[in-house]
């Protein structure tokens, strides 16, 4: 059937379509179907897409696309294109196959990442992929396979020195300790391409911390310009850079899912550093009762990265930390950003931050050669107090059009004071990253916790613990009503 082009100035984030209902009835189409969009020319383009339908938006030879597939086709108002119903893809028997607990071969697993990338698949099928991946897990191969495919759908990032290093926190932790180690490390000349994701479990990505600063949505070709400027980026690597489009879809499902599979995991991961180029990583696994995984988990991790490391011939170094809870004051983008500016200013002991950054970046300047062994912490110490890493990260931030100013939490806060003394045994990250969310991150960049007390430290009764941040005071008052509920967010021994 060939229909007009109409534009609604509409983003969904995936590839929509808009039809009227009695043209919608009279091709079989309903809603959710998968259809194929032709335009009509002589070579001509195609996209699949969902349907939505509706009565009055759009009229009976129309069809509404959104700015995904106008941007993707290079669609004009009022052309004409065609549509026909979309058969089911391949890849949906596939990911049976996997719910069922069969292993996948690299052909299957690439078809399954193709039709991610191209649409073929709904966010529903993909997240049938996820929960296949977490229920019935992966195998090395199966590991490897997907990591393959999520880098081969996508573009590549080259430059001509091979001094090309980046880092990765398995997350679960509030605190920014990327900004800090990008700024010390770039600062001695090494290249540090960082991509971050948003947060899928936490309050704050680094994505979104940064955010908080200066652009972080930015093309391949942007990126290549501010790295041969400064040396450096701290860009989410979301959709508009192309690097993975695969993990930047899954992500989205696993944000949704609140899930996070090991082979997913491994694989974004990996995925990202081969995509940026580099040839020294660093990846941080903190470990704890209240982490993404303990002890035993922390160090099959570790196994498994080092073994992916030597498979794509990569120097690649695992640091294992047990956690004490948060890594800084700030819980959330700008009051994490906040903590980071301290740090690089040498204005604050944010210790926790400051310690993990500082391990983290010696392990860099140790594996790329610009440190002996077991000199990078000093190293690194030394270009901190400089001020060079805080140069070097103002000019990061200047390159992606940012400044340092007029960074502040929102207005609407609530203090959160001790109901007796004593010393603080533990803070449950898990409650404390739930705390923030209800508050209004990572949505809400200025919305978040403030703690004033970390593990092993003593607190008197009438002690502020921590003021809570909201930009909506809906959203406060449940925040404050959770953490009176909850009082083992933070565990006290009584004294």
């Amino acid at each position: 059937m060939e229909l007009s082009v109409k534009f609604l100035d509409w983003s969904a984030g995936v590839p929509i379509v808009m039809l009227n209902n009695k043209t919608a009835e009279k091709i079989g189409i309903h809603t959710r179907d998968r259809v194929l969009i032709k335009t009509l020319s002589k070579k001509p383009r195609e996209s699949l897409a969902i349907t939505d339908i509706a009565k009055k938006i759009v009229g009976e030879d129309e069809i509404a696309v959104s700015s995904e597939i106008k941007e993707r086709m290079g669609l004009a108002s009022g052309q004409k294109v065609k549509i026909a119903l979309a058969q089911a893809p391949e890849s949906l028997s596939i990911i049976k196959k996997k719910l069922d607990g069969a292993h996948l071969s690299e052909k299957e697993i690439l078809q399954i990442v193709n039709d991610i990338v191209n649409n073929s698949l709904s966010e529903p099928e993909i997240a049938l992929f996820i929960s296949a991946m977490y229920e019935q897990g992966t195998t090395m191969k199966e590991t490897i396979a997907l990591i393959k495919s999520i880098l081969n759908t996508g573009k590549k990032l080259s430059f001509k020195s091979r001094l090309v290093a980046d880092k990765h926190s398995i997350g679960g932790i509030a605190g920014r300790t990327t900004p800090i180690v990008v700024s010390i490390c770039a600062s001695t000349g090494i290249i540090m391409p960082k991509t971050s994701s948003r947060a899928i479990t936490t309050p704050a990505g680094t994505a979104d911390a940064l955010e908080t600063l200066a652009k972080v949505d930015i093309s391949l070709e942007e990126v290549k310009k501010i790295v041969d400027k400064v040396g450096a980026c701290i860009v989410w690597g979301g959709t508009n850079l192309g690097l993975v489009p695969a993990d930047s879809k899954l992500i989205r499902v696993e944000k949704q899912l609140n899930i996070d599979p090991e082979a997913q995991l491994l694989s974004s991961i990996m995925a990202k550093k081969l995509a940026a180029g580099s040839n020294y990583i660093v990846i941080h696994i903190p470990y704890g009762k209240t982490a993404k995984v303990t002890k035993s988990g922390a160090l099959k991790l570790k196994k498994k990265f080092d073994y992916l490391g030597k498979y794509f011939h990569k120097k690649l170094k695992c640091i294992l930390t047990k956690n004490k809870g948060p890594i800084g004051n700030g819980i959330g983008p700008a009051l994490e950003m906040i903590d980071v500016i301290k740090v690089l200013k040498r204005e604050d002991n944010c210790y926790l931050l400051e310690q993990n950054s500082l391990e983290i970046s010696a392990a860099i300047l140790e594996l790329a050669g610009k440190a002996k062994p077991g000199k990078g912490v000093d190293m690194a110490k030394k270009i901190l107090d400089s001020g060079k890493a805080l140069e070097k990260f103002k000019e990061i931030i200047k390159a992606q059009k940012g400044h340092l100013n007029g960074l502040k939490p929102t207005r609407f806060k609530k203090d959160i004071l001790s109901n007796s003394s004593g010393k603080i045994l533990e803070i449950d990250n898990k409650k404390i990253n739930y705390l923030a969310r209800l508050a209004g991150c990572p949505v809400d960049h200025f919305a978040g916790i403030y703690l004033y007390s970390h593990q092993g430290d003593r607190i008197k009764k009438g002690d502020k613990i921590m003021t809570i941040y909201s930009e909506a005071k809906s959203r406060l008052v449940q925040a404050v009503e959770y953490s009176k509920k909850e009082k083992s967010i933070l565990i006290l021994k009584h004294s």
